[in-house]
């Protein structure tokens, strides 16, 4: 049987209720390495001699750093890093972000389980199931 690397996944939102929703639907999948964050800043420092990212779940607006300038600075390191928005305020995200980069995709708040799972397996592979 193949044996497949853990996805690593970092998931920052200053919303501790939206954390653990996104642990929920992610975190009992065995192939999930999930990272968690509740701001942009300690998000760089949990990475920082962590592992390398395939998807970056971002709130959109956070207070100090904003879920987009977290995606500059780790694409910066990554270019090829998956970048998944999650905001309230779909139109914002617009306002702020005129053109969605080839890999980035956004999700509305509030979300299902079956929604984010789908939108993770989007990203990575293509499908619309992990």
């Amino acid at each position: 049987m193949e044996q497949r690397q853990p996805i690593a996944i970092l998931a920052v939102d200053d919303e501790p209720g939206v954390l653990a929703l996104v642990r929920r639907c992610l975190g009992d999948d065995d192939r999930v390495t999930l990272i968690e964050a509740s701001s942009g800043k300690e998000a760089l420092e949990r990475i920082a001699n962590g592992p390398v990212l395939d998807l970056l779940i971002t709130d959109l607006r956070m207070p100090e750093m904003e879920g987009d300038e977290l995606a500059r600075q780790l694409r910066a390191l990554d270019p090829d890093l998956k970048v998944l928005y999650l905001t309230s305020h779909a139109d914002r995200l617009f306002d702020a972000k005129q053109h969605l980069w080839a890999d980035e995709a956004y999700l509305d708040k509030p979300f299902t389980r079956e929604g984010l799972r789908e939108a993770v397996a989007l990203l990575l592979f293509g499908r619309t199931t992990l």
